[in-house]
């Protein structure tokens, strides 16, 4: 042993739980219901201090903003993002069934609540291609383009009256996107952000890369310049790719040869921007580049009349009798939208190192949505290739949203819409902008190596999102990753642990060598919450551990119900039920259960319980079974290390009841237990000499009385009676 090491000398008596609150005197813990609701309900300046630098962070952020370090990279990245928010905004509110306005108005409004309100700082929210989907296959559904067909006695044929259908498709839109807002502010409220402990990275990493693919392939069709009808729902993203496919003989030259260049160009500056961007004073911003260099080859900006826009839009309200027919979809579309939001915020803030709100996230969003939904919006989330844009340019907060928003408000304002060969370089934007993403394709390579169990989340998180949609995505990976905790908590092993040589340590033979046995003493450790899924498992692992199953079964046969069963040793415990007969079966007489009937190869258990957190009924009731069983063979179970808080569910739960489990049996430490096992075996031998004297001694007196009986009886044959007595 090293000389420089501190030492580590204490001399204090062996505790069990009992002694150690009595002598230390444990202070009752108890809060009334009463007591809960008052401060629940207590307001105080502090307070109302706290909700709203909670409710509202752009108060904590804004004051500490540095302004001569972060501000130019803020605008850069938010003048480059809004180039894409802008064409990406329109191209998706098509594939929501809807004018290309719709997307200016939901790349606009929603940016000014979460300004105020979210935590990602260089979060953008706006439109998602899944999301766009989704909304559109309502607005279809409720306002059928068959509902606005009319003969045209001029033309004689039939025609569709396009301005009156945008016009009801875009209230229908802004009414879903309310009653969404609705469910989100609501789930806020009510702390449904504990979800994102479900949440787990492989589940983020596997979904949004899942994400991603799905984005890049429904802007495929403006790569090539086909046309694609929309499709949602299970394997949609296997009929837009088989579409594409078909329609490759008829590509658009011009438009795959302006994507391509497009996407080069952006390629190869970004990549230059990050390899030398320490030389540089601030981003190239190429997205602003290549959107003035396409609309200049593209031809001059046409105006509003184009897209039918009258600048900013007229609020309406939502039309509420539709609500019952979208609840569900609502639904989907806030869950889907808010885990979203929550995996791209989570992935930002891992790698600039801040913390996200789930619950501040999921209020503000649904701010966001809330506000739109006046102004037609249709549901939005994170815009994942414009926050992706904003990050990699460097922005740091939500300053770079604001000029983003102010790019889009230009647009509405004062140029119109981009024009109509403006979201043929869509393509080669996002799939730029997205390679970070689409890398993470590899991630299953790495996590195998680390963590097979999280390699699977990864794999079916990415598998049933990219197949079965973004809903379905969520609720399996979320579902699995569940599954695997229970997996992970359910099977823990545990060990045999023996004491470090000259220590009060206790450790896995199987690691250690420098370790010996405590003499009838065996310990077992176990590392899991214990509950209904594991309960019977620990059972048996601990009697795996202490007992040789292949003595027991050398030693008695349950098979049958005949008499001729010979009973179960003091040595071992029955691996069936301890404590509990077989039908039919006659209970063991008492000498069978005496310590004199078998050496016993160990007179006491502990259970080092430092690894169990949480234990419900089920695992109270196999503890006291457990206890039961190895009293009756004659073996003292002892729990050491046990946590507080299961030490309260244990009381709670009713295991000192009826002398279910003496509280004397709880101990601090293993070693405390250790040192009370020893004592108590010391007293038995002690006590077990002592009866054995006493009988001795009997038998003594015994016999000398038959002797004096004997010897009066040759002279009086009467004594036979006081010799039987």
């Amino acid at each position: 042993m090293h000389q420089d090491r501190p030492r580590y000398v204490i001399d204090r008596p062996a505790y069990n739980l009992p002694d150690f609150d009595k002598d230390f005197d444990k202070k009752s813990r108890q809060f009334p219901v009463g007591e809960k609701v008052k401060k629940l309900f207590r307001c105080s300046a502090s307070r109302l201090k706290g909700l709203l630098f909670r409710h509202l962070p752009v108060l904590s952020w804004l004051p500490k903003y540095k302004v001569k370090e972060n501000l130019l990279c803020d605008v850069i990245s938010g003048v480059s993002a809004g180039t894409i928010q802008v064409p990406q905004g329109m191209a998706f509110a098509l594939l929501a069934s809807l004018p290309a306005v719709n997307g200016l108005y939901s790349s606009f409004f929603p940016l000014i609540p979460y300004f105020f309100m979210g935590t990602a700082h260089q979060m953008v929210p706006g439109t998602f291609a899944v999301l766009s989907i989704m909304v559109g296959m309502v607005c279809i559904r409720l306002a059928p383009e068959k509902d606005f067909s009319y003969f045209n006695a001029t033309s004689n044929q039939t025609e569709v009256h396009k301005d009156l259908m945008n016009e009801v498709r875009l209230g229908i839109s802004g009414t879903l996107a309310c009653l969404t807002a609705i469910i989100q502010i609501g789930l806020g409220f009510m702390q449904f952000g504990f979800i994102a402990i479900y949440l787990s990275e492989s589940f983020v990493r596997g979904f949004m890369t899942a994400a991603g693919l799905q984005i890049l392939i429904s802007v495929l069709k403006y790569i090539f310049g086909i046309n694609v009808p929309p499709y949602s729902g299970p394997l949609a993203v296997i009929y837009t790719l088989v579409d594409i496919i078909s329609g490759l003989p008829d590509t658009n030259v011009a438009s795959l040869v302006f994507a391509l260049v497009s996407a080069v160009a952006l390629f190869v500056v970004k990549e230059l921007s990050a390899r030398y961007r320490h030389k540089l004073p601030f981003p190239i911003p190429i997205e602003i580049i290549v959107v003035v260099v396409a609309t200049a080859i593209s031809g001059p900006l046409d105006l509003p009349e184009i897209y039918h826009m009258d600048k900013f839009p007229k609020p309406i309200l939502p039309t509420v009798s539709q609500w019952e027919d979208m609840l569900s979809t609502a639904f989907s579309l806030a869950i889907v939208g808010y885990v979203i939001n929550l995996a791209m915020g989570r992935t930002l803030a891992a790698k600039h190192g801040y913390d996200v709100d789930p619950n501040q996230e999921m209020l503000a969003l649904g701010c966001s949505n809330f506000l739109g939904s006046f102004f037609k919006i249709h549901v939005i989330c994170c815009a994942l290739s414009v926050t992706l844009a904003v990050d990699n340019a460097g922005g740091t907060s939500q300053f770079a949203s604001l000029c983003v928003m102010l790019v889009v408000m230009v647009t509405m304002l004062a140029l119109g819409a981009l024009p109509e060969r403006t979201p043929k370089m869509l393509g080669a934007l996002i799939a730029v902008n997205l390679k970070n993403t689409l890398l993470q394709l590899s991630d299953p390579y790495y996590l195998w190596k680390k963590s097979k169990l999280d390699c699977c989340v990864w794999v079916v998180s990415f598998l049933a999102t990219f197949f079965l949609s973004l809903p379905y995505g969520v609720a399996v990976g979320v579902g699995f990753s569940i599954l695997v905790v229970i997996f992970k908590t359910q099977f823990r092993n545990g060990s045999a642990m023996d004491q470090v040589v000259a220590t009060d340590i206790y450790k896995n033979p199987k690691v250690y060598s420098k370790v010996k046995s405590v003499t009838g003493v065996k310990i077992v450790n176990y590392c899991s919450p214990l509950y209904f899924a594991n309960a019977e498992i620990f059972r048996q692992r601990v009697v795996k551990k202490t007992i040789s199953q292949l003595e027991l079964q050398n030693d008695f046969d349950m098979n049958d119900g005949s008499a001729n069963k010979r009973e179960p040793p003091t040595s071992y415990v029955n691996d069936i039920e301890l404590g509990e007969q077989a039908p039919d079966q006659e209970p063991p007489s008492p000498s069978a259960v005496t310590l004199e009937s078998q050496p016993m190869p160990f007179h006491t258990l502990i259970l080092d319980l430092a690894g169990v957190c949480f234990i419900d009924l089920m695992g109270i009731r196999v503890l006291t079974k457990m206890n039961s069983s190895y009293s009756t063979l004659g073996i003292k179970l002892y729990l050491a290390n046990v946590q507080a808080q299961v030490y309260e569910e244990l009381e709670a739960g009713g295991a000192f009841d009826d002398g279910s489990i003496a509280r004397g049996n709880l101990f601090l430490s293993v070693h405390d237990a250790v040192l009370f096992a020893q004592q108590t075996a010391g007293e038995r031998r002690v006590s077990l000499k002592a009866e054995k004297a006493k009988q001795d001694l009997g038998f003594n007196i015994k016999e000398d009385l038959e002797l004096v009986l004997v010897y009066q009886h040759k002279k009086t044959p009467n004594n036979k009676r006081a010799l039987s007595r």
